[in-house]
């Protein structure tokens, strides 16, 4: 049944990945089948930056949506230059204010429209829940991220300053998640609880007692397809693909040590994505006498990074921390199977049906395993054509269609919860299975 919702965005945009994308695909296909008010506050880099979407909503409207830009005060704007500076710890605080400023205007618009349910959509971090709780209407919380806690083993070999930052993160999201008054009352408050990975799932249950959905934020970015001509000479070349930012957080180096230890020279990697450890990569790559091999095509637009994506036949990703990165769905929309550590939403996403998990250990370890996998991919390329066509049965799972089914499931269950909250305190637990 069609359905007026409150959506919190707060970063959205058309031309951009992440959780920026992971926004907007979910409302431009929620709005296929329900009326949509939805709360934004940045498009482009930056709080209060919405130049891009402004220009957007104005030259293409989008049917049964509207865009309502809840605009930062001056404390957060303030220190939103912090941001700027590099300092990004202090985006919470902004964040914090901005979500205030969202609730008044969340009040407004149910002066003058009988919402149904409303939805935390996001960014997807626990930390900052929001107030939408507060309207005393039917609440949905997700998809919920950033309640893992990183492994100590991948941390190995990582700069001192890198362990540290990792390290005191861990420490903040083992407080948060057992002593913030906020952070509880949302869980409790929210009658419906999405988790973004079957880890954070359990950490839901286990911190908070409470029952929650399994969902990605992401899906598959269009209807899966395959460009068969690619295999055409993957005897003579394989096409390997990684994409991110070059930061220490993605571990970009641990793909280029394995890379060194590939006995065979008929692979191309190409790296899509740019960073503050470009300079510092590339000489490692240098230093590993890879650079004939290696094409670094640095941040490009999304039009360009779909297209070299598209033609690769094995996707890597090597990161030590996620959620559920945009680029492992776009990867399965093209039937591009996935080499990766297995953990995060990639554990969730990623099979034996369109790709490889390596177990998360220490780097030389991980090192051996990933080179081992290669070496046996570069020895019979002709598993890669095999993998690419099970890798697009993998893309249904994550389609729109059925991410849609899902999300109507939990508006409904929303509701449901919502009125039996005044009958029964255990009417939740119910509902999932």
């Amino acid at each position: 049944m069609k359905k007026k919702i409150l959506i919190s965005a707060y970063a959205i945009s058309p031309f951009r990945g992440s959780e920026y994308g992971a926004a907007w695909n979910t409302i431009i296909h929620l709005a296929s089948q329900h009326d949509l008010w939805v709360l934004y506050g940045m498009s482009d880099n930056f709080m209060g930056d919405t130049q891009t979407m402004k220009k957007y909503i104005m030259n293409s409207p989008v049917p049964n949506v509207e865009f309502i830009e809840v605009k930062p005060g001056g404390l957060a704007r303030a220190i939103t230059l912090l941001d700027k500076a590099g300092f990004g710890w202090f985006f919470y605080f902004a964040y914090y204010l901005w979500q205030r400023r969202a609730l008044k205007a969340a009040r407004e618009i149910l002066k003058i429209v009988d919402i149904d349910v409303v939805h935390q959509l996001g960014p997807i971090g626990f930390r900052e829940p929001g107030f939408l709780w507060r309207l005393n209407k039917p609440m949905v919380w997700g998809p919920i991220g950033g309640m893992n806690v990183i492994n100590q083993e991948l941390l190995d070999g990582k700069p001192f300053l890198t362990r540290v930052k990792f390290s005191i993160k861990n420490s903040i999201n083992r407080f948060q998640l057992s002593y913030s008054k906020r952070i509880k009352k949302a869980f409790s408050r929210a009658d419906i609880l999405i988790a973004a990975t079957s880890a954070g799932k359990q950490t839901i249950s286990e911190k908070f007692g409470a029952k929650s959905y399994y969902l990605p934020e992401q899906g598959t970015v269009t209807h899966p397809f395959l460009d068969e001509t690619k295999f055409d000479h993957i005897k003579q070349q394989v096409h390997l693909v990684w994409s991110g930012s070059l930061i220490e957080r993605k571990n970009f180096a641990l793909c280029l040590d394995a890379l060194s230890r590939v006995e065979r020279n008929n692979w191309i990697l190409h790296v899509v994505g740019s960073g503050p450890l470009k300079k510092k990569l590339q000489a490692k790559a240098a230093a590993l006498q890879l650079m004939d091999r290696i094409k670094w095509h640095g941040h490009l637009p999304r039009t360009e990074a779909v297209r070299i994506m598209s033609g690769a036949h094995l996707h890597i990703i090597s990161s030590i921390a996620e959620d559920n990165p945009a680029v492992i769905f776009e990867a399965l929309t093209y039937g591009i199977p996935t080499l990766t550590i297995d953990h995060c939403g990639m554990r969730d996403v990623i099979c034996n049906k369109c790709g490889f998990k390596i177990k998360p250990d220490m780097h030389n370890i991980m090192v051996d395993e990933m080179s081992h996998v290669l070496n046996d991919l570069l020895s019979d390329p002709h598993l890669l054509v095999e993998l690419a066509q099970t890798t697009l049965l993998c893309a249904d799972n994550h389609s729109w269609d059925k991410r849609l089914s899902k999300l109507s499931e939990m508006y409904d269950d929303a509701a449901l919860v919502y009125s039996g909250r005044f009958k029964s305190p255990s009417t939740q637990t119910t509902l999932f299975a």
